[in-house]
């Protein structure tokens, strides 16, 4: 980045030339990177002043460079700290600043996929509205609370749910895709022109306002209502308050039925609608509406006001949620489809974990079985696919020929239950005063068949036999920003498959000297090895290469990633050295080399005019100069044509290095060699004879698999081999 450097320096001279101290301040309070274009990262305070200078800068910027030029914001998480930064990754912080950069990892495939740190709060007690307005008018409303909390970010983590009277503008294709698009975008406006979402959000007035002289209606805006009850909670509550004689002492029997256990004041776990006993609240009201009409609809006091807050929070307890990972939202519900997936939240929310005795409870009895969970889902058909864990076999059996129509609603519906079975199951009835009561297990959160595909080809990857070359590569993923961030690019520019660095350059992305050249052999290293073992998976739908990257950053710092795990150098002295030496033979003896055997491939009148002395050591300087430099095709003969063309040799390490004893040069090239092969990168570290000459011939290697071409065809050139 040398050159992007000095390019945003010329930048900064022709800004700070506009005299405004305030901008100068600014941009040294930002971060700069380049990927194509100049990004600015700066933190909040200083984006937002940022912006007023945003169309100078970006003129400099395209006048200067012919670059595009973006301006961010460092994100912010609401710890309730007040100024707590996550940086982008690789960018130092202060110390004074006291920031601490998190990023998330995962210890196995299943948690990179799961993400279980990326939680959804479902409000609880949202689930005793779906026997009444049904499963996707319930989803909208849990979808729209999101919608309220993320905006109470804003303001830090001075509250934990949304209070009544806030606002904000509803995005509906960003909340239809926070549902995983189980719900249209039709069946999305038919549930708000049912009504059913009255029941938790009211629409205010439109606005409109002119643009280019047309009168434009913005987009609607909704209103949170509140704490409020279901209409059979309403009535329940109500029956209470009169059989407990509120109207003799309203503010004793509110405080009595603050210390009342709230099973005794609703029906749990779900109280589904009873068309012969409700009929008093049709739709959701609040607990100062049940009280009011309670005592006739008389005017409440302070008191009694205050007292209706404290029993609605006990009884719709606005902070018990039921976390649920975005994962299931996102690639689990789509597949469960709404009812369904209902029903498994309502049954996840029944049981529970017992940190105080460390047991847990995933079964839980419903009170008249088949009958109560079609009045809580409102389906006739649904809970009839929750398989039994014991398969009856009773019946008669199944005829081999079938109808075609038949064989495919056959298949249709076991594919149902196979579905069902993975989240909900029947284990076990009893006869009651009820009727047949069902026991139902609950299974925790579990990859798609899709993502289990994934986790098995991933885990393939991870853990089988690598090369040295692709050791580096990942130690250089898991270290590299920039790498990463390229990697990212290279997936965008080709969803189905990633390209080579050489396409990136060419593309405009990113400029060949953003990476050295080992760091874009490694790049190039990754898209082999990334495209070879999962481009079947992406072409079939299975996953995305923007999906694998982020399965393998997060699993950098885990023991199934591959490390690179080489045994270190240790080769101590000269003596070892030369004790190696013994054990590798070539075209020579003693200490001088055979310029016969060396000349073997060439034509025998060439052959005769370098065989006299002089020619010979020319022939040998040359011949090791063309072996050790990655311009030169063909080095023998290259050495024959300047052997025979100019008096004088090589020079410099080339000459310096043909002086070397023959044993000691055949040594020091094979154990240059092996020291590559193994996987080592870098110089070698031995201060041994030779080994600056032959790094300085060796510098003109662009990585280190050419280094590793360079030296193998010096060896095959002089005849070295292992003894």
């Amino acid at each position: 980045m040398n050159s992007e450097e000095n390019a945003w320096s010329d930048i900064q001279a022709v800004l700070s030339a506009k005299q405004d101290a305030a901008l100068n301040r600014l941009l040294d309070s930002a971060s700069l990177s380049f990927n194509g274009s100049y990004e600015l990262c700066a933190p909040p305070m200083v984006y937002a002043s940022l912006c007023r200078y945003y169309p100078l800068i970006e003129t400099v910027v395209q006048d200067l460079t012919g670059k595009d030029f973006h301006l961010t914001m460092t994100p912010t998480v609401p710890m309730g700290t007040h100024g707590v930064l996550a940086r982008q990754p690789g960018e130092p912080a202060p110390p004074e600043d006291g920031v601490l950069t998190l990023e998330f990892g995962a210890s196995d495939v299943t948690e990179a996929i799961l993400a279980p740190e990326s939680i959804a709060a479902f409000p609880a007690y949202l689930l005793r509205f779906v026997p009444y307005v049904g499963a996707n008018a319930v989803l909208i409303a849990s979808a729209l609370r999101q919608a309220f909390y993320r905006r109470s970010r804003e303001r830090g983590a001075d509250q934990l749910y949304p209070r009544p009277g806030d606002a904000v503008t509803i995005d509906v294709d960003g909340l239809l895709n926070m549902l995983g698009r189980v719900i249209s975008r039709a069946t999305f406006f038919r549930v708000f022109k049912s009504g059913a979402l009255d029941w938790f959000v009211r629409r205010a007035e439109p606005i409109h306002r002119f643009v280019n002289g047309k009168i434009v209606r913005q987009a609607n805006t909704y209103t949170y209502r509140g704490l409020l009850l279901t209409p059979g909670d309403a009535q329940d509550l109500y029956r209470w308050l009169g059989e407990a004689d509120l109207r003799s002492d309203p503010a004793g029997v509110l405080k009595q039925a603050l210390e009342t256990p709230r099973d005794h004041l609703l029906a749990f776990p779900y109280r589904a609608p009873d068309a012969e006993n409700d009929d008093l609240f049709t739709t959701a009201v609040s607990v100062h509406e049940v009280l009011q009409a309670a005592l006739g609809d008389a005017r409440l006091s302070p008191a009694l006001a205050g007292l209706c807050d404290r029993l609605a929070a006990h009884l719709i307890r606005p902070e018990s949620f039921l976390a649920v990972p975005w994962y299931w939202f996102h690639r689990v519900l789509p597949d469960l489809g709404a009812d369904l997936g209902m029903l498994y939240l309502m049954s996840k929310n029944c049981c529970y974990i017992d940190w105080a005795r460390g047991k847990d409870r995933n079964t839980f009895w419903v009170p008249g079985g088949l009958p109560t969970l079609q009045k809580w889902i409102r389906s006739e058909t649904l809970p009839g696919r929750i398989p039994h864990q014991k398969q009856s076999s009773r019946g008669r059996p199944r005829k081999q020929m079938v109808n075609p129509d038949t064989q495919y609603t056959r298949d249709w519906r076991e594919a149902n239950r196979e579905l069902a079975s993975q989240y909900l199951c029947r284990v076990a009835t009893r006869s009651t005063s009820a009727g047949t009561d069902w026991q139902l297990q609950v299974e925790e959160v579990r990859l798609t068949a899709s993502d289990e595909i994934l986790k098995g080809a991933v885990y393939a990857f991870l853990l089988s036999q690598h090369t040295a070359e692709q050791r580096l590569a990942y130690q250089a993923l898991s270290s590299n920003a920039r790498l990463v961030q390229l990697l990212r690019s290279a997936v965008r520019l080709n969803p189905e498959r990633i390209c080579h660095y050489e396409t990136l350059v060419s593309e405009g992305i990113c400029q060949f000297e953003t990476l050295d050249a080992e760091q874009i052999c490694y790049f190039d290293t990754l898209a082999d090895s990334l495209n070879c073992n999962f481009e079947t998976l992406v072409r079939a739908e299975i996953c995305q290469f923007d999906t694998i990257l982020k399965i393998l950053i997060r699993l950098k710092d885990s023991a199934v990633f591959p490390k690179n795990t080489l045994p270190p150098d240790t080769r101590a002295n000269q003596k070892q050295s030369s004790e190696e030496d013994k054990r590798v033979v070539g075209y020579f003896t003693d200490n001088g080399w055979d310029t016969q055997a060396l000349l073997a491939r060439v034509n025998p009148a060439l052959r005769e005019r370098i065989l006299n002395p002089a020619s010979q050591a020319r022939f040998l300087t040359w011949l090791i100069h063309g072996c050790l430099t990655s311009s030169i095709h063909s080095p023998l003969s290259f050495a024959v044509s300047r052997s025979l063309e100019t008096p004088n040799g090589a020079g410099g390490p080339a000459e310096r290095l043909a002086a070397l004893p023959a044993p000691l040069l055949a040594g020091l090239l094979w154990r240059e060699h092996q020291r590559i092969q193994a996987g080592y990168i870098g110089r070698n570290p031995l201060a041994e004879a030779g080994v600056e000459d032959l790094e300085a011939l060796l510098a003109s290697a662009p990585d280190t698999k050419t280094r590793a071409q360079l030296l193998r065809r010096s060896l095959d050139a002089l005849g070295i081999a292992e003894a």
